[in-house]
């Protein structure tokens, strides 16, 4: 009983934590007034890093292997997901239908 009590606590200080760290910066950056080039330069982090998302799902390495391998089913599954990207253009719509294609591909293979 004592280690529930103790995981509650954790998970909810590691949540204040969490938000403290993504709130914070917010706060701080939303009063000042920054450039232009930095404000362009800013714009492309969302894409870069599902970008490196989308890699690290896609090309593995094996423990104790030298090289890589191709994740297939992650292949199979990322050509309806682009599709998906390019006629909606809507971020949430792509992440909700490239984890429902790699859900019917799991439950399918």
């Amino acid at each position: 009983m004592m280690t529930d009590q103790h995981m509650l606590i954790i998970i909810i200080l590691c949540g204040i934590v969490t938000i403290l760290v993504r709130v914070i910066p917010f706060m701080m950056i939303s009063r000042v007034n920054l450039p232009d080039v930095i404000i362009q330069w800013l714009s492309f982090i969302p894409i870069t890093l599902f970008t490196a998302l989308v890699l690290d799902g896609i090309i593995q390495q094996h423990e104790g292997s030298v090289g890589y391998t191709l994740n297939v089913p992650f292949i199979i599954a990322l050509i309806p997901t682009v599709l998906l990207a390019i006629y909606t253009r809507s971020l949430t719509w792509t992440i909700l239908g490239g984890i429902a294609f790699i859900a019917l591909l799991r439950f399918f293979l």
